[in-house]
């Protein structure tokens, strides 16, 4: 692929200040910086996770890393351009908090279903208990990934039916604080 140029067309810069809550010169300045960073211009799930493992040299970021990158826009080649990029970093630097909470349900919609099951709150779980360690303290019934998953999607499911849906999702976290506690735990180490 080779060296990308080192700053966007104008109307490429306007189109993507239209599209997230940058300014044009801020995308101009974080398409720079992305272009030092990524020459290629695209973001691998292995540079991404030796971002993650940076942040937590304690634990292991590679599942979470890669939980993560599966919820964001990459391209056919499993690899992260700047359009993606920016409309994440966006999202999660600057939206509103229902923005934040459609990507936290996407997140955890690991097969992309539509639903989140127990099994998708486990398997999060999982990947973010192996990534923070022992660095975060927890109630006794939140402490390992079973009793987490299990007491987060006891409180989504309000239905029963065994699956959340998007719209189960928000209400929840707008109704439970105990929720948006749980669902931010990553948050809370950085």
């Amino acid at each position: 692929m080779g060296q990308k140029e080192s700053h966007l067309p104008d109307e490429e810069v306007a189109r993507l200040s239209t599209e997230t809550h940058f300014t044009p010169e801020e995308i101009s300045q974080w398409y720079k910086g992305f272009i030092r960073d990524c020459p290629s211009g695209r973001f691998t799930i292995a540079e991404f996770q030796q971002i993650a493992q940076s942040f937590f040299p304690n634990g292991n970021a590679e599942n979470f890393s890669r939980f993560v990158f599966n919820a964001v826009d990459v391209g056919p080649d499993a690899s992260l351009g700047f359009e993606g990029f920016i409309k994440f970093l966006s999202l999660a630097s600057r939206g509103t908090v229902e923005d934040k909470e459609r990507w936290a349900f996407h997140l955890r919609d690991v097969d992309h279903s539509g639903y989140i099951t127990k099994e998708n709150l486990r398997l999060i779980d999982d990947a973010t208990f192996s990534m923070i360690a022992d660095h975060v303290p927890l109630p006794n019934d939140e402490d390992t990934a079973e009793k987490r998953s299990e007491k987060v999607f006891n409180l989504m499911d309000t239905d029963k039916n065994g699956r959340v849906d998007v719209n189960e999702f928000i209400a929840a976290c707008n109704k439970d604080e105990d929720i948006v506690k749980a669902l931010s735990l990553q948050d809370t180490v950085q």
